[in-house]
């Protein structure tokens, strides 16, 4: 079963049995899509009836206003959810639009089959409980990090902070982000030339270094 194979690649289900998995695919109704990078695969206002898993590949949590304006939420990869937070909010639609940023697979769960719990609470509802909660979870400490970004007054500061903790998270001054300037000036809300005119900055100053996505945090600033 092709869903079935797709589990098994994804890191947050590492160490559930071949046996369990296939029981996940049935119980919670899974399908399996394939998106082109660019493509939508859930667009903000759509109806909520299924939770999406990245099985393969990433995408980009982004917010429309009113006026046309894209802001960038999150970057989602492998093993990570999107939709619990409005599912168990019992939320009917999906309040940002998912971006394919490469060639991604998904896994799509029946929303009512996740948030309803079998009679017996069987394992299948035990194992993605504790893997929605840990996405969610992570996902609350990223929102955190972005808030901290923001809050710094100016652009340069923005751009350390964010720097900086993506530094930590790979544990190097060594590192790739996953955005491109034009997301990345997007997920910081600035102007992309603003942007650029710091990181051009930056670099002349010697305190940091880059080539496309890969940084080198130097420390000097």
């Amino acid at each position: 079963m092709e869903i079935f194979r797709e589990l098994k690649k994804v890191p947050a289900f590492a160490g559930v049995s071949d046996k369990e998995l296939q029981a996940m695919s049935s119980c919670f109704k899974a399908e399996i899509c394939f998106f082109d990078k660019g493509q939508e695969i859930i667009r903000q206002g759509d109806p909520l009836d299924k939770v999406i898993l990245i099985s393969k590949g990433e995408a980009n949590a982004q917010n429309e206003d009113m006026f046309g304006n894209i802001s960038i939420i999150l970057n989602l990869k492998a093993g990570d959810f999107f939709g619990i937070e409005e599912a168990y909010a019992e939320q009917d639609c999906f309040k940002d639009t998912l971006v394919a940023t490469e060639p991604v697979t998904v896994v799509l769960f029946d929303k009512t089959k996740i948030i309803s719990p079998c009679a017996n609470n069987c394992l299948c509802h035990q194992i993605l409980s504790k893997r929605m909660i840990k996405t969610v979870s992570s996902r609350a400490l990223a929102l955190t990090d972005k808030i901290k970004h923001l809050s710094q007054r100016g652009i340069r500061d923005k751009v350390l902070s964010y720097l900086q903790t993506q530094s930590l998270l790979a544990g190097s001054r060594y590192f790739d982000i996953p955005f491109n300037k034009t997301e990345l000036a997007s997920y910081l809300a600035v102007e992309r030339s603003a942007l650029s005119s710091v990181l051009g900055k930056l670099k002349q100053e010697g305190v940091i270094d880059f080539e496309k996505k890969r940084y080198h945090l130097k420390g000097k600033n």
